[in-house]
């Protein structure tokens, strides 16, 4: 059987499946800036709250972390916003770029003359940024190098029996078809990280998996003073009906059905293995857009995202398809969720829905637009593995 292809957009490092434009601010005190730029331009903001008073450390995460934002294979190119006395300094991710072949430009608000003459210059070039980005045409490349994340939040008791079940069955066919799927989430394993570890395709693999759940464990408790089971659920989740942590985590693991796990990657990491299955181990805070920015900066172009109760989270790097098991969630939330697997409660096949969500990923990664991408939600989390 031929190869699946997707229409995409080719650069140095692979393929994408948007042409976003960013506005990247290189410390909190710039944002503004960056953030007015890309909203006159509809070009995408990248801003966060680090970048200054940073030792050696912080520093190196906050470099590191802007610098594989710029680098997504989503991304077209953007301006890159520095104050001028920070530690990140962005004319030094400039250079690092230009071996991307990507079109960036260093703005700094000390020699543009301030805030006002900076947002102006960096308009012009946004805007001219965008236009070449909508101008470049899609080239086809094999769905082997697809890259897609799977998540769930806001979840509620309909998410491990047909939200998360249904995104399984998505994974299952996309490894088929030959594209990689990664699966994270650190903080929602607990209590079932042995499940999961059976998955494995060897012995290390497995304990990985395990010794990575342990860690995220020892961590909080470390950090917070209190054990995981004691903060998650979160009260959303108990308000829709999940009741302990080894409850969530069951469902947790269903979304990547029974796909055989190859290895567990490092933040930043990339799949080594087509078509293949992996764990991301991402100890960052365990929100939401902390985990769709990680599995963007370890490669994935699109993700899947299974929401019980709703949320409009989107990504600054990446399409979230956002789909629901829970019908009546779907009936109340139509601006922001793009699918609903609610119906197997109704009568529907797990297979057919799955089959369909797969053939949703085909759809977006060829150009169809989600409901986050449609409302302007394109949220950013800054990694810093020890914050």
């Amino acid at each position: 059987m031929a190869e699946i292809m997707i229409n995409g957009y080719r650069r140095k490092n692979g393929f994408g499946v948007r042409n976003y434009v960013l506005i990247i601010s290189t410390v909190q005190c710039v944002n503004t800036a960056a953030a007015q730029i890309a909203a006159a331009t509809g070009a995408i903001p990248i801003t966060h709250d680090f970048g200054c008073e940073e030792g050696v450390e912080g520093k190196k995460y906050t470099f590191q972390s802007l610098l594989e934002t710029a680098k997504h294979p989503n991304v077209y190119g953007g301006v890159i916003i520095g104050l001028g006395c920070e530690q990140c300094k962005g004319y030094e991710m400039v250079e690092q770029l230009k071996d991307t072949g990507k079109p960036f430009t260093y703005l700094e608000v000390q020699q543009e003359g301030g805030p006002a003459p900076t947002v102006a210059h960096g308009k012009e070039i946004a805007a001219q940024l965008v236009k070449e980005a909508a101008a470049q045409p899609r080239e086809k490349f094999p769905i082997s190098e697809l890259i897609v994340a799977v998540q769930c939040g806001g979840s509620d008791w309909t998410t491990a029996l047909t939200g998360n079940v249904a995104v399984g069955t998505a994974a299952e066919h996309l490894t088929a078809a030959g594209a990689s799927v990664i699966i994270s989430e650190v903080g929602g394993l607990p209590g079932s990280e042995h499940l999961l570890a059976r998955q494995a395709v060897t012995k290390e693999v497995g304990l990985k998996i395990i010794d990575m759940t342990d860690a995220r464990r020892d961590y909080f408790f470390k950090k917070n003073g209190k054990t995981l089971t004691e903060a998650n659920p979160t009260p959303g989740n108990k308000d829709g009906g999940i009741t302990t942590l080894v409850e969530k985590s069951t469902g947790n693991i269903k979304k990547i059905g029974k796909c055989p796990i190859k290895g567990v990657l490092g933040l930043y990491e990339k799949t080594v293995e087509k078509g293949a299955a992996y764990c991301l181990d991402h100890r960052c805070p365990g929100v939401d857009s902390s985990n769709t920015t990680a599995f963007a900066l370890s490669g994935a172009q699109v993700e899947l995202f299974s929401t019980g109760r709703g949320t409009p989270l989107g990504s600054a790097l990446m399409p979230l398809i956002k789909l629901t098991g829970n019908p009546e969630s779907y009936r109340q939330l139509p601006s922001m969720l793009d699918f609903n697997a609610g119906v197997v409660i109704e009568g529907e096949s797990m297979e057919k829905v799955g089959k369909e969500l797969y053939e949703l990923v085909i759809e977006v990664a060829n150009g169809k637009q989600t409901k986050n991408e449609e409302i302007g939600n394109h949220e950013y989390f800054m990694l810093h593995p020890a914050y």
